[in-house]
């Protein structure tokens, strides 16, 4: 059975102490997006470490437009925006809400490069993509929620009996770190996997290493979130925040059976080799009051200490 290839494989911090990771890349235009964040978000971003055989990198978001097209019902939607943008995006909440897909303008199955992402350079960076956006919820009173939101052009899904499942245009994943007074406090993951139930053989694998290093912040926008007015602020006054107020989704809309490129094992709905794209930082819950999501259907799993 192929392995499965998760892209959140390791996280550079420990439960216990935090580990402290600073931004390696303290050129001006970094200080200057940066300026205003606070420090110990910065100083405790994640970085990741990817698995050496995925072939699939982080991705640039504002690129994602330029190879997709707006659709609701796999049919084009009159009067969107031409080009689409960062700045434009929302614009789609009235032309279809959430019912609208980001769709490839190219066949999936010929795995055209821009579905691949950048590779991380040497020194973890994904030069030439922003592929990175950090929101900062201040609850007030030393309490801090910072998310860390990472994108993909495409998620390669799980290998079950030889086919492929679940795989999709557009992916976002994420982590939140709960501060208090600037300590970390609890950190929520999410990685699909199992915690403690990691397998490297069996009817579900697993397979982690220090493949390739990336430093999400490296290259990403930094933002405030204000939870009352549901509104973004740009740290740096001038990165775009309209396209997080986009309410679709971000990859195409699920194959019917009818198209040549779906295949289900024994016609079975959840074993669909496509499904549909994810939804955008806005829906990942960013004024919870617990740590995990509080529409997560899934287990959460509190450990504490940091499981393999």
């Amino acid at each position: 059975m192929a392995p499965l290839y998760s892209h959140l494989l390791a996280l550079l911090i420990t439960s216990t102490t935090f580990q402290l990771l600073t931004a390696a890349f303290p050129t001006d235009n970094y200080k200057r997006q940066t300026a205003g964040v606070p420090s110990f978000v910065l100083s405790y971003a994640p970085k990741v470490w990817l698995q050496s055989q995925d072939p699939y990198f982080p991705s640039d978001i504002g690129a994602q437009l330029a190879h997709t097209t707006p659709k609701v019902n796999f049919n084009p939607v009159n009067g969107a925006p031409n080009p689409l943008t960062l700045d434009n995006l929302a614009s789609l909440n009235n032309l279809g809400g959430s019912s609208v897909y980001l769709t490839s303008v190219d066949d999936v199955t010929q795995s055209p490069a821009w579905l691949k992402g950048v590779k991380p350079d040497s020194k973890g960076k994904t030069n030439g993509a922003k592929s990175c956006a950090v929101i900062v919820n201040d609850h007030g009173s030393g309490n801090v929620d910072a998310y860390y939101m990472y994108f993909y052009a495409f998620n390669q899904g799980n290998t079950v009996f030889g086919q492929e499942i679940g795989d999709h245009v557009g992916d976002w994943e994420h982590n939140m770190i709960r501060f208090k007074n600037g300590v970390p406090q609890a950190i929520c993951t999410h990685d699909h996997t199992i915690p403690g139930l990691n397998l490297p053989v069996g009817p579900i694998e697993d397979h982690c290493d220090q493949g390739t290093l990336w430093d999400p912040i490296a290259n990403a926008y930094f933002y405030s979130y204000d939870a009352a007015s549901n509104s973004f602020q740009a740290y740096d006054g001038t990165s775009p925040t309209n396209w997080l107020q986009y309410a679709g989704e971000w990859g195409d809309q699920q194959y019917p059976d009818s198209d040549r490129k779906q295949k289900k094992i024994f016609g079975i709905a959840v074993t669909a080799k496509y499904t549909s794209g994810p939804t955008g930082p806005k829906d990942k819950a960013l004024n919870r009051a617990d740590v995990c999501p509080p529409k997560d259907n899934t287990p959460c799993f509190i450990s504490p200490i940091l499981r393999p």
